[in-house]
């Protein structure tokens, strides 16, 4: 028969097929024949009889063939140590067979899948699991393990740690292996379950098994969750491990620990060199901490390596911890160096103690230098609420400072704290100024305001000497509150310009910021006042105010130029200076042409008493209450003070004391005072003296007839 034939080759199809079948029907018979159901059930049911726990099969042991020859063993469970609860259960089991072995009469279990299966793993209080008893060696009886392959599927697994009262549990449990008899190939996934946020977990990993070790050379494990404020989180463990189940230890080496959040973006990483572990503690000799924190416009970044690192039921603990820290904030940055033992007991309950603080704060708003505390006290918190109190106190470029600081929340924080310093000089790092001094309310530079942007602060703050520019305050003492929205000074008190000063001051951020001022003053010389403030120089004296204003704009001179409100000063031996007016008066009619001319710095008028309330609307400053009282002269007056073009213009009635000039009583001399503030042009008011005359004739005559009375009333 030719080879192409086209019957040959139905032939040997025909007869292939037949003899796979009759194969088939062999190896099925063969399986069968070896198959012995009662006596599979009666060797698992007591399979565990050593360890106390009972074995229930509810369902069918039926025989397989393909892949692999095997038995399907349905509903499986397991019960506790001497107790009829279950332990584990299992829907169906499928155990395969190798088919060499199999042929010459030995039963060897090559792979095994779970399909739905769940257990309860729980510590007891004395530390036990109870599960340890599943560890020990036992004889394989008619079946050899040379396990090859493990699957889990759809698998449940309740965990339960009655020491601390914690209770998780794992689902949607699946599970691949391969290649167990030599280098094995891993992974694995999970979702823990959680209420609010469940948890995703992957691992995947080479596997080694010897003995009762099992070797992870190259484990990577991730953990990704949904948290309320954060965003996508992921948490991932990379390192190598060896586990041993007969003694229930297990070593690592070269072992990273990292944390990333998505809002805010967020990157923590604990590198670990080297770890022991028992079921009681974690050990590590030492190990390095970074992390970095990006929020709005800030950024946190911390590095900070541990000694002798233990981790147990009671908390994690480290001898020490020696990090920096370093908050940047626009162009403003600060570093904070710190050193102390850290424990973290239960979890959640913080300490570091004793704690040495070293931090350096550099700002725009001190170019020249940078302030540098070195401190000790204490950090404590809870992590669960969350909330943090650091007590510190040491010194401040040389001076002493002390405070507290308690922080509620993590990425929207909140803060309560207390400052106290002995003394700060701020001219050591503001600009160093070019030629003369410029008084507050002349500054044109914008006020920045956006660092309020990471403050949401109340607090208290004390400063016993504090030098900025020309200011030299004494023994401050405030609340504070500090927000996006506002800086506000409550029950401020302090000793400036030789009195002291009371109240409350608060600075509005709006597209237009407003400043709002309420203050008492006692006691205070209004000379310097008003020099650091207006850069004005020319009233002298002692004694008491009070000021209630409001103001609007993006610098001091916008608020100057836009004051409102109410101010009332009373002095007391004080003096005016720029005109002599007793010597004025004494020297009449000779003084009286001399009368228009410009203030003379040499020249004052000495008073006992003056007082005025202005009413200030938009930057210009009216009264008409001015009264100055001396043993030789009164003046009374009115007027108004442009402090936008930094002008005055008032009128004052002039009096001699009659007591004091006989000669001049009766004399009353109407002066004019106009032009800058600095520098004045006192003048006769001619005005005041021709006032209800119409004609320019009549104007002429009332002057005359004034000038002469004056005149005349003076002579002998």
């Amino acid at each position: 028969m030719k080879l192409n034939s086209g019957r040959l080759w139905l032939r040997i199809a025909t007869y292939g097929s037949l003899a796979v079948v009759l194969l088939l029907v062999l190896i099925r018979a063969l399986i069968y024949w070896q198959f012995d159901e009662a006596a599979v059930r009666g060797a698992l049911t007591h399979a565990l009889n050593d360890t106390g726990r009972a074995v229930h099969i509810d369902g069918r042991i039926t025989p397989s063939v393909f892949p692999y020859p095997g038995i399907d063993i349905e509903k499986v469970s397991i019960s506790e140590p001497g107790k009829p609860a279950v332990f584990a259960r299992v829907e169906l089991l499928r155990v395969s067979l190798a088919w060499m072995p199999l042929l010459f009469g030995n039963r060897e279990i090559k792979a095994v899948e779970l399909y739905g299966p769940s257990a309860s793993i729980t510590r007891g209080l004395d530390g036990q699991l109870n599960i340890s008893d599943l560890f020990q060696r036992r004889s394989p009886g008619a079946y050899s393990i040379k396990l090859d392959q493990l699957r889990i599927r759809e698998g449940t697994l309740l965990l339960s740690d009655q020491p601390t009262h914690t209770d998780k549990r794992l689902s949607s449990i699946s599970l691949d292996a391969d290649d167990l008899r030599s280098t094995a190939s891993v992974s694995a996934g999970a979702i823990l379950d959680d209420d609010k946020r469940p948890v995703r977990l992957a691992l995947n990993t080479p596997l080694a098994i010897q003995d009762d070790q099992v070797s992870l050379p190259q484990l990577e494990a991730v953990a990704i969750s949904n948290i309320q404020g954060l965003g996508e989180t992921k948490l991932s463990v990379t390192g190598q491990y060896k586990l041993n189940f007969a003694s229930l230890q297990a070593t690592g080496s070269d072992v990273t620990v990292s944390f990333s959040s998505d809002r805010p973006s967020s990157e923590v990483k604990l590198a670990l060199p080297q770890i022991n572990a028992s079921l009681h503690e974690l050990a590590m000799p030492s190990g390095s901490l970074s992390a970095k924190l990006i929020y709005a416009r800030s950024q946190y970044q911390l590095q900070a390596q541990l000694e002798n690192l233990k981790l147990s039921e009671g908390g994690l603990y480290a001898d020490k911890l020696d990090g920096e820290f370093n908050w940047l904030a626009g162009s403003t940055k600060v570093n904070v160096k710190l050193n102390a033992p850290f424990s973290l007991a239960g979890m959640n309950q913080l300490l570091m103690q004793p704690l040495k603080l070293t931090s350096t704060i550099a700002t725009p708003a001190l170019p020249r230098g940078k302030l540098v505390t070195s401190m000790e006290g204490s950090l404590d918190g809870d992590i669960d609420e969350p909330r943090f109190n650091l007590r510190v106190a040491g010194k401040l470029d040389g001076s002493d400072v002390s405070a507290t600081l308690s922080q509620y929340g993590l990425i929207k924080p909140r803060h309560e704290a207390t400052l106290t310093i002995g003394k700060l000089d701020l001219n050591r790092y503001l600009p160093e100024s070019q030629g003369d001094p410029v008084a507050i309310f002349q500054n044109t530079n914008e006020i920045p305001l956006d660092w309020l942007d990471f403050f949401d602060l109340n607090g208290k703050v004390a400063i016993g000497e504090l030098a900025m520019g020309r200011f030299r305050i004494n023994h401050i003492s405030s609340n504070v509150r500090i927000n996006p929205r506002a800086l506000e000074l409550d029950q401020m008190s302090a000793d400036i310009y030789d009195g002291r000063l009371q109240g409350d001051a608060s600075l509005s951020r709006r597209d237009v910021p407003r400043l709002q001022v309420k203050q008492t003053l006692q006691g205070m010389k209004i000379r310097p006042l008003l020099v650091d403030l207006f850069n004005f120089g020319r009233l002298d004296g002692k004694g008491n105010g009070k000021i209630d204003i409001s103001a609007d704009g993006k610098s001091f001179a916008d608020l100057r130029n836009t004051l409102s409100g109410d101010a009332a000063f009373s002095l007391n031996n004080g003096a005016l200076t720029g005109i002599d007016l007793v010597a004025a008066l004494k020297n009449l009619p000779a003084e009286l042409k001399e009368w228009n001319s410009a203030a003379q710095n040499d020249q004052k008028t000495t008073f006992s008493t003056l007082s005025t309330s202005f009413k200030l609307d938009k930057g210009i400053a009216r009264n008409q209450d001015l009264k100055l009282a001396s043993q030789l002269v009164n003046v009374n007056g009115g007027g108004k003070i442009d402090l936008k073009q930094s002008i005055v213009d008032y009128t004052m009635d002039v009096q001699a004391n009659p007591q004091e000039f006989a000669q001049l009583k009766g004399v009353n001399v109407p002066l004019k005072i106009t032009g800058p503030i600095n520098a004045p042009v006192y003048a006769l008011d001619f005005n005041a003296m021709v006032k209800g005359k119409k004609t320019e004739g009549e104007k002429k005559q009332a002057l005359k007839q004034q000038l002469q009375k004056q005149i005349t009333t003076i002579l002998p």
